[in-house]
């Protein structure tokens, strides 16, 4: 193995390359190939990227050795000091979502070589998506803020791409165009971010190197006590966050994903569970210490995850689209990588993201899976091949699918033993113990922790929800789309198979081993997070991590797991008994139509909130954009330039027309007058 991987420096530049490699392949020749070919040669550009990345990891990462690639200087600008080298760097956070990425992405691809077989765009498909996992392993392996901005814009030009990649509907150009224009949105401040990054520390480098004599870890340690602008540090990490809020998909900016689901379905999972959605939170993560010295904008970020978590999970509670639920169920998610983030325990916000990996990869594949069974009958884009109020009994045809989805709603429910109790209860647990550390009445803490229980009471009821609508009950729709719905083939039940046993497993790996004093996942990442860890401390701040526990916070994490494992039991089985009766649509119908009709609209609408930047922001700048078009484009350059050019044209021709006779006694008076003006000019002169 040494031998093997004596040079990981270059051997590192292989993970990002085979999927750019892939792309192009499929991008430029794509056309001369079947399903099959396309599909291997996409397969096999992330399974081989996946594969170096485990090496890596098992025999450098993994033993606390981290890796910087070969590289060279990128930009440099003398004049302002500014220096940045194109390298790569792994290291313990670097490596988990690089096999993240490369380890669920290779999943879906090869599901979605069943998935798209029947799609005459496969190969412009595959290349997107090797496209999109080679942006995003950029965005995780750069060495720098530069090099994460080239794979943040990367990954959101191929969200672009892929979630309006059946262009040729409408609504899907616009889901894609609307993806990215809020995503500019955060972008912009993600820039302001950098540039204010750069003018403190002088440098957007992590690491020293070569070329760059100063990086940002060395730079911040040696300040880390004093001679530090806190002021600015606030706005530049309130800037980075709201990039963050643009990618990752948090109030207010949180408006695309949801019609993200116009994409394919494997789309949606990949960018759900494995690459976009998570760019936020690595980010904050990865420039951890800075972020610890900026303790209002961690206030902040607690407040918007939380806040997006409820919001998102009421609007969950009564979508009737099966990707709609688990799109506002990511937002919800998501919300609290945040609120783990914004209370200083990033290492419970990365295990939260680890964990959702795998169960919500799941449940997008297994939505797939129901709506590629249906898609048979119903044709393609056909909106009852999503509508949970149209399906029911489908355990009975789809048995691997209902099995494994099953699975997926537990974990994201928090059901005991699953991966997502796990870290959802860490999650809760750090905001209860903060709200203790800061002292008796309401507090940031308790308040995280309060929207944190009544988002995951969302959770658990919209998951079994779906479970029940879709698998349980009697079927609602078309005959025909139930008599011919089958299973999907072995390519995409396989990828679901191996997801389920993760979404079961991965919530262990937070479990500390007793009888070797190490918790797996919260130690490998401890180096990463050690400098901002010692800051915190270092200030007495309730941020501070505690890695003694005493007979108190034992007992408050014993009732908080208690809590936990009861709302989540408890709700998920009301949900069930509820709609896997075939009078479940019925009694929500009756709800609808009833006394609770007006929150019922409200909800199922989504607050108004796209009606409501319909009229502040949307409608205002269409109307801006029409004044300025008639005014610049029809009046000034239309009107004036072009046509008022051609008018002074015509109107000296004519003039000319009228002087240039031909006749020469004509041009013998005009002589004479010109001759007689020219002596009369002369002689007043003189």
């Amino acid at each position: 193995m040494d031998n093997l991987f004596k040079n990981p420096e270059v051997l590192l530049w292989l993970v990002p390359l085979l999927p750019l490699l892939g792309s192009a392949t499929n991008g430029l020749f794509g056309k001369r190939f079947n399903i099959a070919s396309s599909g291997a040669i996409a397969c096999g550009a992330v399974v081989g990227a996946f594969i170096i990345a485990l090496s890596l990891f098992i025999s450098r990462v993994s033993q606390g050795i981290t890796i910087q690639s070969i590289g060279y200087n990128w930009m440099v600008v003398q004049e302002a000091g500014f220096a940045v080298s194109f390298r790569l760097y792994a290291d313990q956070l670097s490596m988990l979502m690089t096999l993240i990425i490369t380890g669920v992405g290779s999943l879906i691809h090869i599901y979605s070589v069943g998935y798209m077989g029947h799609d005459e765009g496969f190969a412009r498909y595959f290349s997107y998506l090797n496209l999109f996992c080679f942006a995003m392993l950029m965005l995780v392996l750069g060495d720098s803020l530069v090099t994460l901005f080239l794979g943040w814009e990367g990954v959101g030009l191929c969200s672009y791409l892929l979630i309006g990649f059946w262009f040729k509907e409408r609504k899907n150009s616009d889901a894609g165009k609307k993806a990215f224009i809020v995503n500019r949105i955060g972008d912009f401040g993600f820039m302001l971010g950098m540039f204010l990054i750069f003018w403190h520390f002088g440098t957007l480098s992590y690491m020293d190197d070569p070329f760059v004599p100063g990086g940002l870890y060395r730079i911040v340690a040696e300040n880390s006590h004093g001679h530090m602008d806190l002021n600015l540090i606030n706005w530049a990490c309130v800037c980075l966050f709201i990039g963050a809020c643009g990618k990752s998909a948090q109030i207010p900016l949180y408006v695309w994903l949801p019609d993200a689901m116009a994409g394919p379905t494997p789309v949606s999972a990949l960018i759900h569970a494995a690459t976009m959605v998570t760019a936020g939170v690595y980010m904050i993560a990865r420039l951890n210490f800075i972020w610890v010295h900026a303790e209002a904008a961690l206030q902040l970020v607690a407040i918007v995850g939380a806040a997006t978590a409820l919001f998102a999970g009421t609007i969950g509670l009564v979508q009737r689209d099966i990707k709609k639920v688990l799109a506002y169920s990511t937002v919800s998610q998501l919300g609290f990588m945040f609120m783990a983030l914004g209370l200083g325990n990033y290492p419970v916000a990365v295990f939260h993201l680890f964990t959702h990996a795998f169960f919500k990869a799941l449940l997008f594949l297994g939505a797939g899976s129901v709506i590629h069974s249906l898609e048979h009958t119903l044709g393609h884009g056909n909106p009852d091949s999503q509508d949970l109020f149209k399906m029911g009994g489908l355990k009975k045809k789809l048995p691997v699918t209902c099995m494994v989805m099953i699975v997926g709603s537990c974990g994201l429910a928090g059901i005991p033993l699953f991966s997502g109790f796990f870290s959802k209860d860490a999650i809760l647990y750090t905001a209860f113990e903060l709200g203790s550390a800061m002292g008796g009445g309401i507090n940031l803490g308790y308040i995280v922790w309060a929207m944190g229980v009544a988002a995951a009471v969302c959770t658990a009821f919209y998951s079994f929800r779906l479970i029940g609508l879709c698998f349980f009950g009697k079927w609602r729709g078309a005959d025909a789309a139930y008599a011919h719905a089958e299973e999907s083939p072995r390519s995409m039940t396989l990828p679901l198979a191996i997801l389920a046993l993760a979404a079961i497993g991965a919530g262990y790996l937070w479990m500390p081993a007793a009888w070797l004093n190490y918790a797996p996942f919260s130690d490998y990442l401890a180096p990463v997070f050690a400098a901002g860890q010692e800051h915190l401390h270092h200030n007495h701040s309730v941020f501070a991590l505690h890695a003694e526990h005493s007979a108190d916070s034992i007992a408050r994490e014993w009732v908080n797991m208690i809590i936990s494992s009861v709302v989540a039991i408890g709700v998920s089985f009301f949900a069930f008994s509820i709609y896997s009766s075939p009078k479940g649509v019925a009694r929500e119908q009756a709800l609808a139509s009833g006394k609770m009709g007006a929150p019922y609209r409200l909800l199922l609408n989504k607050y108004y909130i796209d009606e409501l930047y319909q009229i502040l922001f949307v409608r205002p700048i269409q109307i801006l954009s029409d004044v300025a078009f008639v005014m610049i484009d029809v009046i000034f350059i239309d009107l004036i330039l072009v046509n008022g050019s051609a008018m002074a044209v015509a109107t000296g021709s004519r003039i000319a027309r009228r002087v240039q006779t031909g006749v020469v006694r004509h041009y013998l008076y005009a002589f004479a007058a010109g001759a007689a003006i020219l002596l009369a000019l002369f002689l007043f002169v003189r």
